[in-house]
């Protein structure tokens, strides 16, 4: 997971850009008037996202569009206001929109650090809250496969994954992404979970969900399979086990530092210290 800069516009100044685009005298009057209440909504949700207890948050019910959610506004209402004025390309919001799919560094998906971002996720989702919608704090730029893998589900006490705007530094600066290295041919690796035992078991829950509900150990082990095949080709070249080494440990130190909890870091951290592999396990006869 990837920090990233919390969207520095005003969220009353991003609801009132997105109203202004609204064709219907009638509802763009509704929105006016329900404006406070969606404020104060944004305001609770800064509160929240700050406790890491969004979780608070009553839950819309599963496809009923016409629930009214604040004030007189609908759920289809509030949804149809992000698709109709923020993702729509001719409309007022878009501004706002680009410019979140532009906080993503190097255009790496936050949630899993590795992704190409293509779309806004809603961290809590649309469907299920709806006044949150065209919050932008509420509004994460990621890649496909996260956006789908999050789901629609109500977030509930336990549930919550990682916030990229709202967790503190530890996660990305203290180790608890490890792999284990598996002794096959050709060689493969297991990631998996293990916090430090003096975090909180709210961000130890936090840290475990997003691993699992991301389906990151899969995902991760995609992208390290391609890694230990190029790998291979590398690591012929070097003659002995100990230039093997030095070379697979300058790699994880260099990534442990830089990029802490990334699977690259898990991964050479665990070729790094495998005897097996430095002097013949890294070789694959099938390329």
């Amino acid at each position: 997971m990837k920090r990233i800069r919390k969207p520095n516009f005003d969220p009353a100044v991003v609801l009132d850009t997105c109203t202004s685009g609204i064709n219907d005298p009638e509802l763009a009057t509704r929105f006016n008037a329900a404006r406070p209440y969606l404020l104060a909504k944004f305001h609770d949700y800064e509160r929240c996202a700050d406790a890491h207890n969004l979780f608070s948050f009553d839950a819309c019910s599963w496809g009923n569009e016409t629930q009214v959610v604040v004030a007189d506004m609908s759920k289809k209402e509030l949804v149809d206001l992000y698709s109709d004025q923020m993702v729509a390309s001719s409309k007022p919001g878009r501004k706002q929109y680009d410019s979140l799919m532009m906080l993503a560094p190097l255009g790496k998906c936050p949630f899993c650090g590795f992704g190409q971002v293509s779309t806004l996720d809603h961290f809590l989702s649309k469907s299920r809250y709806p006044a949150f919608s065209v919050l932008t704090f509420n509004l994460i730029p990621s890649c496909s496969d996260c956006n789908t893998g999050k789901g629609s589900s109500v977030l509930e006490n336990g549930t919550q994954i990682l916030h990229p705007y709202y967790e503190d530094a530890v996660v990305e600066t203290v180790p608890w992404l490890f792999s284990e290295l598996i002794e096959s041919v050709p060689a493969t690796v297991r990631y998996f979970v293990q916090p430090p035992t003096d975090w909180s078991a709210d961000l130890t829950i936090r840290v475990t969900n997003h691993f699992r509900d991301l389906e990151l150990a899969k995902r991760f082990g995609v992208e390290a399979a391609s890694e230990l095949a190029s790998l291979s080709d590398i690591l012929d070249t070097l003659e002995t086990s100990d230039a093997r080494e030095i070379h697979l440990l300058s790699i994880s130190r260099v990534e442990r530092k830089k990029r802490t909890n990334t699977w690259r870091a898990a991964l050479y951290e665990a070729v790094a210290g495998s005897a097996w592999y430095k002097n013949d396990g890294f070789r694959n006869p099938n390329l």
